[in-house]
């Protein structure tokens, strides 16, 4: 398998190192700054370009895996349709709805596998924590602490309608996650403070099924604190909990003790983009493909519709 990578940035050098124990070659890089010291940094020997578009024009790619702002991901998915180049795309989708469901037309017509990078779906903990038997589903709690990302070229984290804000490009996480786990939601409340580049938001779920989530997300942490995560899900057999301070991948309660599982030996983004090349050897499907992550960005839109109103919203009622 041969890709092409657009982007240079963090999440494009976390794909590169994942490839790289892989059996997938990267053959081309493109930056509209010139992915030259990106190459250097992460040890690629790839064409480098300035300009994404031109990859999809490379015929001896197998797809291409867009790494670059969100706001950017339906031009590029318009060039892969024109080229029939497959295409993976980092998540969310798109910052809006309209951008979404414009990029699963394009996908559909042009008959283009395609994927979404929702990677908690592939943390092994987080994994697990949904397989376990914990009875009938009742609360979900959530958390999602980082720093602002400062990394992003030009700031355009900052700029709302580029990365669509915290809910949109963090919460969205874990949102995608529990909805996955437990389904349909019905009605989000949300809250959320924030400052023109600093956000700390709280998003609380009550799913088809009668259970209720929390979902907590920040943007707003000290430079000096790690990222971290937290996740509960409690049933009326069962409660899973999972921290990432917590150096052990997986620990359930049981009335003989704590038990344990031993570290993974892949990363999350490594499952994801391994489960991606196998539906392109074997023509299969993607594990979230655009249909899916359109699903998930609703449900940020109206966590994000109801912080501004201050009401429920029902995710229905985004987009229609």
């Amino acid at each position: 398998m041969k890709v092409a990578i657009a982007g240079a940035g963090f999440m494009a050098r976390t794909h590169a190192r994942a490839y790289d124990e892989m059996d997938v070659e990267v053959v081309a890089v493109a930056s509209p700054s010139g992915p030259e010291s990106f190459l250097e940094e992460v040890g690629l020997e790839a064409d480098p370009y300035t300009d994404p578009g031109e990859l999809c024009e490379r015929a001896d790619i197998d797809f291409i895996d867009v790494c670059t702002p969100t706001d950017t991901h339906r031009d590029l998915v318009d060039i892969a349709a024109e080229t029939g180049t497959d295409v993976f795309l980092e998540k969310p989708i798109a910052p809006t709805l309209e951008a979404a469901r414009e990029i699963e037309a394009l996908v559909a017509e042009a008959d283009l596998t395609c994927g979404v990078g929702h990677v908690v779906r592939f943390d092994p903990a987080y994994r697990r924590a949904r397989d376990c038997e914990i009875g009938t589903p009742g609360v979900a709690r959530a958390r999602r602490l980082s720093p602002f990302p400062d990394w992003g070229s030009d700031g355009w984290f900052a700029d709302r309608e580029r990365s669509g804000g915290l809910f949109v490009d963090l919460a969205i996480h874990d949102l995608d996650y529990l909805r996955w786990c437990w389904g349909p939601v019905d009605r989000v409340f949300a809250r959320r403070t924030r400052d023109e580049r600093a956000a700390h938001g709280t998003v609380t779920l009550r799913f088809a099924n009668g259970a209720v989530g929390y979902v907590e997300a920040s943007w707003a942490q000290p430079a000096s604190r790690p990222f971290a995560t937290e996740l509960e899900l409690a049933g009326d057999d069962g409660l899973v909990e999972h921290e990432s301070a917590d150096p052990r991948a997986y620990r359930a309660w049981t009335n003989d003790g704590a038990t344990r599982d031993p570290a993974p030996a892949k990363t999350a983004y490594r499952r994801e983009l391994e489960q991606f090349v196998a539906a392109l050897e074997t023509s299969g499907e993607p594990a979230v493909g655009p249909a899916e992550a359109t699903d998930s960005l609703r449900l940020a839109l109206a966590a994000d519709r109801s912080a501004e109103r201050g009401r429920p919203v029902a995710p229905a009622e985004v987009g229609g």
